[in-house]
């Protein structure tokens, strides 16, 4: 097939632009401006490309319109949201410095669709970007290319292969149905009526449960590695964020997830692929859910025939009346939350936030190899499984978590990472003094006080600006190789990743 031809591909991803001040999770506009206007100056006889591959901007930590409780997709406001990142001060030199590369000689860009951008794929929003980046340039127009069926984008180096795809395609929480978006984009240019948009799991976590949570934990989503236990997560936080519309938006939320997750792996939710029967309840998927995280669930009995929504109702009603709720544990009324609702009451019966998330954090992160460059994780493997053997190299991101993996059969693989802030918590920070010292920062919140804490003598908060290059050689060979913007203050370079090179 007549793919695009280039002598060097560099990949980023997941940038994560927007968000209201103050509860922005990228901070790194002059390191990311920088590498931009670095490759916009490599020598111009060389073809090149830069594929930004998905997740640059946020749509999901804008804001929501007053006369909206809850937005999971804009196509009503997209443009103004688009325009309000584009002209953030916190941004603005990103978007200058893609304007310029753009309007180089024999500089491409090419942007992929995420999950949480996926308003970029509206013709009234692209056009915005468009111009932003192109102004009346029709050279600088033709070396624009947008991706945004949920294909990824394919092109070679040389003589070999290369697929550039986000990775949300084989995650079950944040699956895109882009048969809803193409006729949402129909729909725009006919000017009728647009199809009722059906948010995956993800995307209901993020607007329903983690954006609440962020008013207060404004680091709920820096914390990696990013798991089905995220339910189990958010529930160890805060005790009084144990409600009754907490706990009903988490239970909404993994009933989708497990409606999602038994459908077909093309990422088309009209399809065919139901769990026969009935819909998953939000019972039994919430006890599925928390069972991966709390083991005793897996064999606990189920709730009975207790309506839930009374027992939640009358549990809110008696910790608005001031019980305790150590006393509210002991009650007769305890026998009601057996199975399912064990978890919940765990997080209720006297003990601190604290205790909580180190434990729950203990079990999970024990042994964790997620910030190995070198370590499979199940997107790498779901990615490889997904292309065929003329593939070669591979470049997904979606996990913030860079990656150089060849294990010999299929193609190289690479992930992009990301650029936002991220926090890793290592075992020897969830021993009890040092995580008193963690705790006592994220008790705080902002995101200032996360940026300066260090414990153990590290910073909590990491930057691990990444990017991947695919690469002819002189010789004609093709290499692939992961590295990081390192520096500050205007003075960075390109350094390589260790072992993060790979013959293609």
């Amino acid at each position: 097939m007549p793919f695009p031809q280039y002598d060097a591909v560099h990949v980023i991803s997941d940038i994560h632009l927007g968000g209201s001040p103050g509860f922005q999770i990228f901070n790194q506009q002059d390191a990311l401006a920088w590498l931009i206007n670095h490759l916009a100056a490599e020598p111009s006889h060389r073809k090149t490309a830069l594929v930004l591959n998905g997740d640059i901007v946020d749509f999901l930590a804008e804001p929501a319109p007053s006369n909206e409780k809850a937005c999971y997709f804009r196509p009503t406001h997209a443009a103004k949201d688009l325009t309000r990142i584009m002209n953030d001060p916190e941004f603005t030199e990103v978007f200058q410095a893609l304007s310029t590369y753009t309007r180089s000689e024999n500089r491409n860009l090419v942007i992929v669709l995420g999950n949480h951008d996926v308003e970029l794929a509206l013709p009234d929003v692209r056009a915005l970007l468009a111009e932003r980046l192109c102004g009346g340039s029709d050279a600088a127009r033709g070396r624009l290319t947008f991706a945004m069926d949920g294909t990824g984008f394919a092109c070679r180096v040389g003589e070999k292969n290369v697929l550039c795809i986000h990775g949300n395609e084989t995650d079950a929480w944040n699956p895109v149905d882009y048969r809803a978006l193409n006729r949402i984009r129909a729909e725009q240019k006919r000017r009728t009526p647009l199809t009722p948009w059906t948010p995956n799991a993800g995307t209901k976590m993020v607007i329903d449960v983690m954006n609440g949570l962020k008013k207060k934990y404004r680091w709920v989503d820096l914390l990696k590695p990013e798991t089905e236990t995220i339910p189990a997560l958010l529930m160890a936080m805060d005790d009084h964020a144990v409600t009754w519309s907490r706990l009903k938006s988490l239970f909404g939320v993994a009933a989708d997830f497990m409606r999602d997750k038994h459908r077909d792996p093309d990422s088309f939710l009209g399809l065919q692929g139901e769990l026969p029967g009935q819909e998953v309840s939000e019972d039994t998927a919430f006890q599925r859910v928390m069972a991966s995280s709390y083991p005793s669930l897996v064999n606990a009995p189920v709730a009975g025939t207790t309506d839930m929504d009374s027992l939640l109702h009358e549990m809110d009603a008696h910790l608005a009346r001031g019980t305790s709720p150590a006393a509210l544990a002991s009650s007769p009324e305890q026998a009601d939350f057996l199975g399912a609702w064990g978890a919940v009451w765990d997080k209720i019966r006297g003990r601190s936030p604290e205790e909580n998330m180190r434990e729950a954090l203990q079990g999970w992160l024990k042994d964790d190899p997620t910030f190995n460059p070198k370590t499979e994780d199940d997107t790498c493997r779901s990615v490889r499984e997904l292309v065929g053997p003329e593939v070669d190299v591979v470049v997904a991101g979606h996990t913030h978590l860079h990656k150089a993996i060849n294990s010999g059969t299929g193609p190289a693989y690479f992930n992009s990472g990301s650029w936002i802030r991220l926090m890793q918590l290592t075992p020897d920070l969830l021993e009890k003094e040092p995580f008193k010292k963690v705790w006592a920062v994220l008790e705080q919140g902002d995101m200032e006080s996360l940026d300066n804490a260090t414990v153990n003598g590290r910073p909590l908060i990491r930057h691990i600006r990444s990017v991947v290059s695919i690469e002819k050689e002189d010789g004609g060979e093709v290499s692939g190789a992961l590295a990081t913007v390192e520096g500050a203050d205007g003075a960075y370079s390109l350094c390589p990743v260790p072992d993060g090179r790979l013959a293609c």
